[in-house]
C-alpha cells in the first residue's frame, strides 16, 4: 500500500546537500529520505511523547518514500552576511568572525506530494501524523497539509511520483541527479533523539 499526502509550499524551501559546508548553501530541489522521517518523528514526538519515539523511529525507518515535486521550481540565489566561530588556529579577542556565505532557496509553484510505501498496518499511525507535518528541509521552509491524505494500492508506486528509497538492483530514472541522504543501517534511535545523552 502507499499512502500519499499533498502540501502546498507557503515559504521558499532550501536543504543543503550533506556534503555542504557552514559557507556553502546549495540547495537540493526536493526534500530528503532523511528530512522527511527525520521530520516525521519529530511529528510523532510531539505528538505522543518521546516515549513512542522509539516505535516512530523503527517505523519510520521501513517506509518505501516517494515524491512528486510542484510543476514549476524556481532557484535563487544569494551571498549572505554571517557570523561564525572563530577558528581557534587565529589570534583573536572576538569569538565569532564576520564573513560571507552563499545560500539558495527554491520557490515551488504547485504542490509537493509525498507517498509512504509500506504495510496498511504500519500505515495507519503515520495517517495522523501526516498533518502535524508543517516543515521540510530547514525550519522555515514551511508547507500546509492539503487533506485528506490518500490510499493508493498496488501495483506499483502511484503515477507522477519518483522513488526516491530504491531497492537494490531497481533501475533508476533518469533525470536531474542529486545525491539525497538518507537514514542509514547503523543509525539508531539513540543517535537521532535529543533527549538521550
Amino acid at each position: 500500500m502507499w499512502l500519499v499526502a499533498s502540501y502546498q509550499p507557503v515559504a521558499l524551501f532550501t536543504l543543503k546537500v550533506g556534503t555542504a559546508t557552514a559557507t556553502e548553501g546549495k540547495t537540493l530541489l526536493v526534500p530528503t529520505p532523511f528530512a522527511i522521517r527525520t521530520a516525521l518523528l519529530d511529528v510523532a514526538i510531539r505528538l505522543g511523547g518521546e516515549r513512542n519515539g522509539r516505535a516512530a523511529f523503527d517505523l519510520l525507518r521501513t517506509l518505501d518514500i516517494a515524491v512528486a515535486p510542484p510543476a514549476y521550481a524556481v532557484v535563487t540565489n544569494l551571498f549572505a552576511r554571517i557570523l561564525k566561530p572563530t577558528r581557534g588556529d587565529k589570534e583573536s579577542d572576538e569569538a565569532m568572525t564576520r564573513t560571507i556565505a552563499f545560500r539558495e532557496y527554491v520557490h515551488y509553484t504547485g504542490t509537493l506530494s509525498l507517498a509512504f510505501g509500506g504495510e496498511e498496518g504500519a500505515l495507519r499511525p503515520l495517517a495522523g501524523w501526516l498533518a502535524h507535518l508543517t516543515y521540510l528541509g530547514r525550519r522555515g521552509g514551511f508547507f500546509q497539509f492539503l487533506p485528506p491524505p490518500a490510499w493508493h494500492e498496488p501495483p506499483g508506486y502511484p503515477d507522477g511520483f519518483t522513488r526516491l528509497t530504491q531497492a537494490a538492483g531497481e533501475s533508476f530514472p533518469l533525470g536531474v541527479l542529486q545525491l539525497l541522504d538518507d537514514w542509514g543501517p547503523s543509525l539508531t534511535y539513540e543517535k537521532v533523539n535529543v533527549f538521550a545523552g
